[in-house]
């Protein structure tokens, strides 16, 4: 062999290695390539089990599905466990049921290819694995629940039920008995799926501290959770970030000072009641506290003004640190927040 040969295979082979070491820097702990996600649709290799090879079909399943295929069964529609009597026939059940059926080609009409979905989410958490390392980013699957969970996670899954986000107008949710409410159904849109699974998978990597539970915790957890999306993407539309009418969010915006003096002069910021907490920071009509024109979890836009600050006024503090932080009244203290 020459001696240009032989330089040509050592380069060849220098660059094999460092393919295969810039690999194994690009995984994190589920084996996902950093940067890349792909979403396994479960709705669509569920509804191709057959009568015919039905045990062949459930060890596909189990199989492809080892975490979720029980959880979904036993949890989510609520059928009971691979293996119990009867199981198969109550999975055939749900896949042949006539509304079923039909809202799984609503979903398929919505949903022909999740495409977007997996470039949007790529670039989140390409920027999560970035700001986290060491954290791990989720593997992602996709379901019809029969309109129950929208967001279902555990300690590596995000699951996606499509049917929660088929569209704010459309015709399943007004036939539902009870009807689901305008305000929720202004938030069922496939524009909102990407930030409700950074959302929850940030809330999952970085669980609430209630060692102090109170109003001014929850807004500031809150708030950095969604403070922390909007970095993490970047360019999201403040309306799909907050799920606030165009309305909303300027009441928030205009009244961000009285609603801060209100929760302060009404002595709620150390309120541990949870069902006054709830009252200001879970999804609803308005927060009756403020007005009718407020939106729901008004207090949750408080909580993200005052980690904004913080943000601002302490340049130095990284998103990892900002969400291990969870002395939540420093983070009111360092921001200096006076709206």
């Amino acid at each position: 062999m020459n001696k240009i040969m032989r330089l040509n295979v050592l380069f060849i082979a220098v660059l094999l290695l460092l393919s295969i070491i810039g690999c194994k820097q690009n995984e994190n702990k589920t084996g996902v390539k950093r940067g890349h996600i792909k979403i396994d649709r479960f709705e669509q290799d569920l509804f191709e089990i057959s009568l015919y090879g039905l045990q062949d079909s459930l060890d596909f399943l189990e199989k492809k599905y080892p975490d979720f295929f029980p959880l979904f069964t036993n949890k989510i529609i609520q059928i009971g466990n691979p293996g119990q009597a009867d199981f198969s026939e109550r999975l055939m059940a749900f896949v042949s049921d006539f509304t079923i059926y039909k809202v799984k080609s609503r979903v398929e009409e919505v949903f022909p290819n999740l495409n977007k979905l997996e470039n949007q989410l790529s670039s989140a958490f390409s920027n999560y694995a970035s700001a986290f390392p060491g954290h791990s980013v989720p593997h992602i699957i996709t379901c019809i629940s029969g309109f129950n969970q929208s967001i279902v996670l555990t300690d590596s899954l995000v699951v996606v039920s499509l049917d929660k986000y088929l569209g704010s107008n459309d015709e399943f949710y007004k036939l539902l008995d009870p009807p689901i409410p305008e305000y929720m159904c202004y938030i069922m849109q496939p524009a909102k799926i990407p930030s409700d699974i950074v959302r929850a998978w940030l809330i999952g990597e970085f669980p609430y501290n209630d060692a102090k539970d109170n109003l001014l915790t929850k807004m500031i957890f809150e708030g950095r959770a969604i403070y922390c999306v909007k970095q993490l993407i970047p360019d999201i539309k403040d309306s799909l970030l907050w799920g606030f009418t165009p309305r909303q969010l300027r009441f928030c915006k205009d009244n961000e000072k009285n609603m801060w003096t209100y929760l302060v002069e009404h002595k709620l910021l150390f309120e541990g009641n949870k069902f006054i907490i709830g009252q200001f920071i879970n999804e609803a009509p308005f927060t009756k506290d403020f007005s009718k024109e407020s939106p729901g979890k008004s207090a949750v836009w408080i909580g993200y003004q005052i980690v904004n600050s913080y943000m601002k006024r302490n340049g130095s503090i990284s998103l990892n640190e900002l969400m291990t932080e969870t002395d939540y009244l420093k983070i009111l203290n360092l921001s200096r927040y006076n709206p």
